[in-house]
């Protein structure tokens, strides 16, 4: 085969330009520490390198968005300890005004105080996040949870949010919910649980209060019926000079008997009565619709009873004993969340450390596909250095031979 001298020039420059392509290649690669510079490469690893690097950088979003929800939670957390805090000094401050020495300028200071946490209180129920949304107002989140209408008949205190929860993704498949609504926290908070007389017929007198509540709460949700009006009734007969037999009015059904003396106090499922009367003369009591109020309402009821200079002793003890059972049934609304809210950062917490080991096994896999491994690249650095000056070297003497150098 003849070769001209064209072609053995072409031949001699294409292999000194690929020998200077490889060593770049290999520069590059040291420079940069990686191994794929172009998918042409390794095609398959390039598609790994791509699927990878997304999965990390998912992770890293999980990441911040779990930072995130920590930081509500503790927030939330914080708020809530504060509140409870409040509560606290707010039942020591009811207790206290149980006690009969105190006069009416006593009972005035104690308001001042109970009005004072009232609006901090109400205050932290409007918390706002960092980024000025309510936290407690579910998705409701731009404007204030609750509402303070003075001039309201009802309640003056009302809930304005709803009772969504805004989840956030901290993983693939994990999504947890940054804020409580204040309808759990607050709003649904059952006052306490009360009876009132309804009729009698024949008696001279009757009268009757709850004395030990938690008995009474305890027959209350066991015969409350909140669709058939006439099964929440009640009928004392003084059946005996000595006896009395009550009676469920709805059912018919028999519930007890007591002892009797007319005039004198007896229990009855954690309620007292008194009744002046004989043989055959009824009262008939029902029990009360369960009742939801929230502690601002609840501070609130108790310092309007704390400034009543007009309100009777009975009317004052009721007072006492609605406002304790409000702030103990909120204490245990908000230590229900708190422990929610320990909760979820505990799943929190152990989310972001399997993301973790999850983004170093990806990382791990991603640098075995396209980081250089150094030994190997300076070794093939070396070779390709060598490759080059051969190349050069025999171009050199290649296209220095001529036919002209052998004529004389």
């Amino acid at each position: 085969m003849r070769i001209s001298t064209g072609q053995l020039y072409d031949r001699s420059i294409r292999a000194v330009l690929d020998n200077q392509d490889d060593l770049s290649d290999v520069q590059q690669q040291l420079s940069t520490g990686k191994k794929l510079l172009r998918p042409s490469d390794d095609p398959v690893g390039s598609a790994q390198v791509i699927r990878l690097t997304e999965e990390i950088d998912l992770i890293n979003q999980y990441n911040k968005n779990n930072n995130l929800l920590t930081n509500s939670i503790e927030q939330e957390e914080t708020i809530l300890g504060n509140v409870t805090d409040n509560i606290q000094r707010a039942r020591q401050l009811m207790i206290q005004a149980g006690n009969g020495i105190l006069d009416v300028d006593d009972r005035k200071a104690i308001a001042i105080e109970i009005g004072q946490i009232r609006d901090q209180i109400f205050d932290a129920m409007n918390s706002q996040s960092a980024n000025g949304e309510y936290i407690f107002a579910g998705y409701q989140s731009a404007t204030p949870a609750f509402s303070y209408t003075a001039g309201a008949s009802g309640n003056k205190y009302a809930f304005e949010g709803d009772e969504g929860l805004n989840e956030i993704r901290i993983s693939n498949t994990f999504s947890l919910a940054m804020n409580n609504s204040g309808q759990t926290v607050f709003e649904d908070v059952y006052a306490r649980l009360d009876s009132q007389i309804t009729s009698s017929s024949g008696v001279a007198s009757a009268s009757t209060r709850i004395s030990t509540q938690n008995e009474f709460d305890q027959f209350h949700s066991q015969n409350y019926d909140p669709v058939v009006a006439a099964n929440n009734e009640f009928q004392i007969s003084i059946s005996a000079a000595d006896q009395v037999t009550i009676t469920n009015v709805g059912t018919g059904a028999v519930v007890g008997t007591q002892p009797f003396i007319s005039g004198e106090p007896f229990e009855f499922k954690g309620q007292e009565f008194t009744i002046e009367g004989v043989v055959g003369d009824t009262v008939n009591y029902a029990l009360q619709k369960p009742e939801k109020k929230n502690i601002a309402e609840t501070l609130n009821d108790f310092y309007n009873s704390l400034n009543d200079e007009n309100i009777s002793d009975q009317d004052y003890a009721q007072a006492i004993s609605d406002a304790l059972i409000g702030v103990d049934n909120s204490l245990t609304s908000i230590a229900d969340s708190i422990s929610l809210l320990g909760g979820k950062l505990n799943v929190a917490q152990s989310v972001f450390a399997s993301n973790l080991d999850l983004e170093i096994s990806n990382k791990t896999a991603r640098a075995n596909i396209e980081e250089v491994d150094y030994a190997e690249a300076v070794s093939e650095l070396s070779k390709q250095e060598a490759a080059l000056q051969a190349a050069q070297a025999t171009f050199a003497k290649v296209t220095g031979l001529s036919l002209f150098d052998y004529i004389s």
